[in-house]
Parts: C-alpha cells; structure tokens; sequence
C-alpha cells in the first residue's frame, strides 16, 4: 500500500470476490469509517469482471465509501506494478469537499444525456474535468468526445475499457454501455498530460483521394507506392510485417505541439495500391506515416513526466495512469518498465490505472499513448 494525505491505493489478487475484496479493503486500511468526501477509483481484471457485482458491493460496505467509478481491464496498473493475466483488483481512495466532485452514473450515449447527469453540478458553460470510462462497443464515442469539445467547457480524460469477456464499469452500480466516470469541478487541482508511443517518419502527406476509409492516392500519386518509399527498402520487402510497425498519423488541427492521433493500417490492396484504415477519412487532410518505436515512446514518457511535474509545485496527492494496450510490456520491454519510469519521476505517489483499447485525453480518442491524471 502507499499512502499520502487523504488518498490511498492498494491492489489484491485472488481468483475468490470475497478474499479479493477482504485484501483490497485491508490494503485501503479505511474500516468502513469513511464520510461522503470520499470518493473510490477501482478496476478490476477482466478475469474477475463476472464478479463485479459482488466485488462493488463488498468493497462499499468494507470500506464505508459509497462512490465508485472504474472499468474492467485486460491489464491492470497500481504504484510501481503492472498486473497480467491474473484475477486482480487496483483501488485508489480519495477523499475531497463532497460538493466538488458528481458521479457520472451512466450509461450515457450522447451529449444531452450527459448534460441531465450534470445538471445542477455543473453547466456546460463551467470549465470542468471529466475522468470517462467507455465501452469498448460504444461505436459514438468520438461523436460524443466532439460535442464535448465543441459545446461545453469540459475538459476529459480516461480511457476504454478491455477485456476477453464481460466488459463492465463501475459508475454507482455495475453497467455496460456508453461511458460513465467521475466529473470535478474546477476547483479541484488537477494536472493533466499524454505521452505518445509512435514517432513520425520524414514528411507529411495531403489525402488526395479517399473513399470512406480507403487511402486511394496521397499527394496525386497511387498511396500504395507513397507508403512504400516513406518505409523505406528494408520493410516494403515485407509489407505484412511493415504493418506492425508503421501507422497512420492524423495531426490535429491547431495543436503547437505537433500532436497527432494514431491508427492502424489495416488492410493493404496490391492490385489497385490502396491502403485501408481504421478511421473514416476526410479527402484533403494531412496524414503521417508514424512508427511504433521503444526508445522513441520511452524518451517521449520522460518529457511528459518532467513536463506534469512541473505543473504540480505542492506535490501531488495521487493519480490515474491510463496506457495502451499495446505499450506496457509490448513496448517497453520487461513487465513494469513503464510504471517504474513513472514513479521514478514522480515520487511514489499512489497511482492505479489499467491498460486501454483507446485513450481519452483532450476531449479526442487516441491509440498507442498513455494519459496521466494527477490530483495535486
């Protein structure tokens, strides 16, 4: 367990809801004493997701604290420890002014759903921080993200849940569907950042001519001989492997930082040198070709570690580490290397998260990046 004032986090693992939940709540250490100013984080392998109804609940009356938001997750993320293939459970603890943070109970679908939720806690013209979680099949998501982005002052982060089976959040009572989490108002400290695990190769490129998401010529030439030039020799000679390492890049319009959003290419047409994507296209947007890089996603963590560092001169009191599917021990190599890096630059502080099929950070959807929410 790792303390620091009024925010706890703790992590147990057994294959049993009862034992599960009797560790997790030891490792808490709160007794059933706590008020209406704590709040709970929680996510739960998706080994045990079956479970998260006996789990929830018995968390609530083992520790006393009534608001729980979290998901299900391939892999979870507590402290220092990345955890694979394991029944499991991460918790974080966290205890501010009860009138600052609102439990988004969900499902909710759409932006006026999300509205009703907030009503009377916070209008969309309040700047706020959202902390989502969705479901994987929830096709409206970035719609839903855009509006956010467009029609109110809110800010999100969070991440889509993972799982082989039964893919659940926790939002008040276990649910499935839409996104669900945790709102907070603008007083509450908070320090945000995302960190990128793809790196750009040479150029940029105009989609000249597309077809829902088919890339059919890039800067009027045929995209498939594009692609190949951008990759260089060695990969074009193995397109099929090239596919697991390069990407498509979709800078965003405005950024000063370069930032970019990540899909993959799935799917290549040799006889007609179309490549296809995993992202309607608009024809006339700049693309990137990116490639999946460990060194690259290692040194662009540490800029972003020593970046929100920055932003939290009075210390930080805990936080949710949000990562890729794809990162962790698949990119970083050894198990735990992402997390150890992060705590190193941090601090130790109590921090759980899970591994993502997407991550939120700026009211957009990403791939391949980690977010990080701190509570400073």
């Amino acid at each position: 367990m790792t303390t620091t004032p009024r925010f706890f986090s703790a992590t147990a693992q057994d294959s049993e809801p009862g034992a599960l939940v009797q560790s997790l709540a030891a490792g808490l250490a709160l007794d059933a004493t706590a008020s209406e100013s704590h709040f709970g984080i929680l996510y739960l392998s998706d080994a045990m997701a079956r479970h998260g109804d006996a789990v929830l609940k018995g968390l609530r009356a083992a520790t006393g604290v009534a608001h729980w938001t979290g998901c299900a997750g391939t892999a979870l993320i507590v402290d220092r420890e990345e955890i694979y293939d394991r029944p499991a459970a991460v918790a974080m603890v966290g205890e501010l002014s009860p009138d600052a943070f609102h439990l988004i109970r969900g499902p909710v679908d759409s932006l006026e759903g999300l509205r009703q939720q907030l009503q009377g806690f916070v209008s969309p013209e309040e700047p706020a921080r959202l902390i989502l979680h969705a479901d994987p099949g929830f096709a409206g998501l970035e719609d839903l993200l855009t509006r956010i982005d467009q029609e109110t002052a809110w800010f999100t982060t969070g991440g889509v849940s993972s799982g082989q089976g039964e893919v659940i959040q926790f939002a008040g009572d276990v649910v499935a569907g839409g996104v669900s989490g945790l709102a907070l108002r603008e007083t509450v400290p908070l320090a945000a950042r995302h960190t990128q695990g793809c790196s750009p190769l040479p150029g940029q490129h105009r989609l000249t001519e597309t077809w829902r998401n088919i890339i059919v010529k890039l800067d009027e030439r045929p995209a498939l001989p594009v692609f190949r030039e951008v990759i260089g020799d060695v990969l074009a000679r193995d397109l099929r492997r090239a596919l697991g390492y390069v990407h498509i890049g979709l800078p965003i319009s405005g950024s000063d930082t370069g930032d970019y959003r990540v899909r993959n290419i799935i799917g290549i047409d040799l006889d007609r040198d179309l490549l296809a994507v995993g992202e309607m296209l608009n024809q006339g947007d700049p693309i990137l070709f990116v490639r999946r890089d460990g060194q690259a996603a290692r040194d662009d963590l540490e800029r972003m570690l020593e970046e929100i560092r920055v932003q939290c001169p009075g210390g930080i009191r805990g936080g949710i580490y949000v990562s890729c599917l794809g990162r962790g021990r698949h990119q970083f190599g050894d198990e735990g290397t992402e997390l150890m890096i992060v705590q190193d630059a941090l601090g130790d502080v109590p921090l759980v998260g899970f591994f993502a099929n997407g991550e939120i950070f700026a009211n957009r959807l990403y791939g391949y990046t980690g977010v990080l929410t701190l509570f400073t």
